[in-house]
């Protein structure tokens, strides 16, 4: 038999093999062959995807910097009685009804970080809420929520089919945020807002760390890795009072954290991502009229230990 003879013997051995193969083996190789397939493609579409795009770096690496005196695209900026503006090159957030709070975000989202932003209320009561919201996801956000980012591209193409999908697969998170709060008469607190509905996560607390008074500026820092938070004012780090209940609400009275233990770092939920943001809130007994200015945010990502300083 000749060398092309045999060959033609080989193939048709080969593939009389393939056809006693049993249904579910063929199957199953089937779907490990477009596993693999969806995966690549999907690893392709994120990467030519800056829309849902996640800044990260090297630990201590400087991320991304607003001073508020260019790229103003980047923020969420609106008027009306709440209002979101940049003045005079710092970012001004306006509260004129009561109970009411006023916030901007940057287009960009992180998972990991190390922020600090320079804050001021100048007018309003001193009886008032400003700080920072971080991980925040709107239902209309702009990042993928479902398992991979290519599904997401099949959305934006066919969006019946999206639709169909999405009875399918339920996103993993719905609208939610969270926000570290300070005060101009001396208090911090940690809520989350999640389905419309706010959980105080820790209760007010006093600081001498804080500057008090309208003008006084404070430098709040947010730092996030690997879903654990830790919070800091003017460098000093600010302890939490958490419930010992998940149900429970946090409660801080004269000096202690009632039903509940102080703790330096908040446990979230590791690998959640989402935008930053400045936000200025009136309170219930301060009222209305805040007017908070924020600056000089910087975002890092976290360096190696928990309270290891980075540098630019």
């Amino acid at each position: 038999m000749d060398a092309a003879g045999e060959m033609s013997g080989k193939s048709r051995a080969l593939k009389a093999r393939i056809r006693r193969l049993p249904p579910w083996a063929i199957a199953l190789a089937s779907c490990a062959s477009l596993a693999i397939a969806l995966a690549a493609a999907n690893l392709v579409y994120a990467a030519q995807s800056g829309a849902r795009f996640i800044l990260e770096g090297a630990p201590g690496e400087l991320l991304y910097v607003a001073a508020f005196s260019g790229f103003a695209d980047e923020w969420d900026l609106y008027e009306g009685r709440q209002s979101a503006t940049i003045i005079d090159e710092q970012l001004e957030l306006r509260v004129s009804a009561a109970q009411t709070a006023a916030w901007s975000s940057a287009r960009h989202r992180f998972r990991d970080f190390d922020l600090r932003v320079s804050l001021s209320a100048g007018e309003g009561p001193i009886d008032n809420a400003m700080g920072v919201v971080f991980h925040a996801r709107a239902l209309d956000d702009d990042a993928c929520d479902l398992p991979a980012v290519i599904l997401c591209g099949l959305e934006e193409w066919m969006p019946l089919a999206g639709a169909a999908l999405r009875q399918i697969i339920a996103p993993a998170e719905a609208a939610s945020h969270y926000a570290f709060l300070i005060s101009s008469d001396g208090y911090y607190s940690l809520r989350r807002t999640a389905a419309g509905s706010t959980e105080i996560l820790s209760a007010w607390i006093p600081s001498a760390h804080i500057n008090q008074g309208l003008g006084a500026v404070n430098v709040v820092r947010v730092r996030a890795s690997a879903g654990a938070y830790r919070f800091y004012v003017n460098g000093a780090p600010t302890p939490l009072c958490i419930a010992n209940a998940e149900e429970a609400a946090s409660t801080f009275v004269g000096g202690e954290c009632v039903d509940g233990e102080m703790r330096a770092v908040y446990q979230g939920e590791p690998g959640a991502s989402g935008k930053l943001g400045l936000i200025a809130q009136s309170t219930a007994t301060g009222g209305p009229g805040v007017v908070v200015r924020f600056d000089n945010l910087l975002v890092f990502s976290p360096a190696r230990g928990a309270t290891e300083e980075v540098n630019l």
